[in-house]
């Protein structure tokens, strides 16, 4: 278990804050209302062009009364307001990732961002994704109703969310490392370009930095972090910062890649892994991999003085030799 501090209390604060704001977007609702709105006839026939069961349609629209374009998913809809693909990914279960796989990016149309653009192509594509999978599940279901749909909605809108989170919790995690890392390099003048005060670092912080002895500081990803001189890669640093235990070994193995990428670059590069949980398990397989030079708590670095003194020794003055 993580003890409770500062920073797992801050990403508790931010998931709590994420769940309501985003609720309160009601776009499951909007997503609805669009799809009722809509003005024209819709020609569904004939069904196998939208992958439509007949069984399942005269289930849903000839026994049940159900709105054909509140169970399927027709191109016409999705070209009239792209928006409505929330309501009928979600309704069959899809998570974004998964819709991603088979029919391509959806977060910006779901958005309603005016730069996601659809075409009757991917719209097609989309209509007969979307009908597959809810053909399958009123088949499968016993007495599947609109109303076990809409629940399914809401369950698919809470696994979305708690995606959206996983990230949220890296880039916070990353941020205030990466923060960390330049203010303590601007304390003690290791910092050549650009030129930067701690109160610029929380306006605009720089991809790519220059320090003393010639060494690039480069924060991107895959690795977090890296560190060269004239080419040669030096030491990299990978930051997971998520708090739940039972995701510790998958974070890890993220990170790996970049460890393994670095190891074949540069064989003398050494690996730091910064994380918010060590599990047992975890400690096993950094152990056994021996990808890892070093591995630090993110929450000890942050939040004890000693920890962050230790880590910016290890990183600054034994590996990198700049201090």
């Amino acid at each position: 278990m993580v003890e409770s501090n500062q920073y797992t209390d801050r990403i508790r604060l931010i998931k709590s804050l994420l769940i309501v704001t985003s609720l309160q977007k009601r776009n499951d609702l909007k997503a609805v209302q669009l799809i009722r709105a809509f003005p024209g006839k819709l020609a569904w026939k004939p069904l196998s062009r939208l992958l439509i069961e007949p069984q399942v349609w005269s289930y849903a629209v000839e026994i049940q009364r159900y709105d054909p374009k509140l169970v399927f998913c027709h191109p016409d809809v999705l070209l009239h307001g792209p928006a409505t693909s929330l309501y009928y990914r979600c309704l069959c279960g899809l998570s974004l990732k998964a819709a991603r796989t088979y029919v391509g990016a959806v977060e910006s149309l779901e958005a309603g961002n005016s730069r996601g653009k659809l075409d009757v192509e991917k719209a097609i594509k989309m209509a007969q994704t979307y009908n597959t999978f809810i053909c399958s599940i009123i088949k499968n279901s016993t007495d599947w109703t609109l109303e076990n749909g809409n629940r399914t909605i809401i369950a698919t809108l809470g696994i979305t969310l708690d995606g959206v989170m996983r990230n949220k919790v890296g880039e916070i995690a990353e941020e205030r490392i990466r923060t960390l890392i330049l203010e303590w390099l601007i304390e003690r003048h290791l910092l050549v370009k650009p030129s930067l005060t701690k109160d610029k670092i929380y306006k605009t912080m720089p991809r790519v930095c220059m320090l003393k002895g010639n060494i690039e500081i480069r924060f991107g990803s895959e690795p977090d972090i890296s560190f060269t001189r004239e080419g040669d890669l030096l030491a990299v640093i990978e930051i997971k910062g998520g708090t739940d235990p039972a995701g510790a070994l998958e974070r890890y193995g993220a990170a790996t890649k970049s460890f393994q990428h670095a190891a074949q670059t540069s064989p003398r590069c050494k690996n730091f892994y910064l994380g918010a949980v060590f599990t047992p398990e975890l400690k096993r397989r950094i152990d056994k991999d021996r990808l890892v030079e070093k591995t630090f708590s993110i929450i000890e670095v942050l939040e004890k003085p000693e920890a962050r003194e230790r880590f910016f020794r290890e990183l600054f003055h034994h590996t990198l030799r700049a201090t």
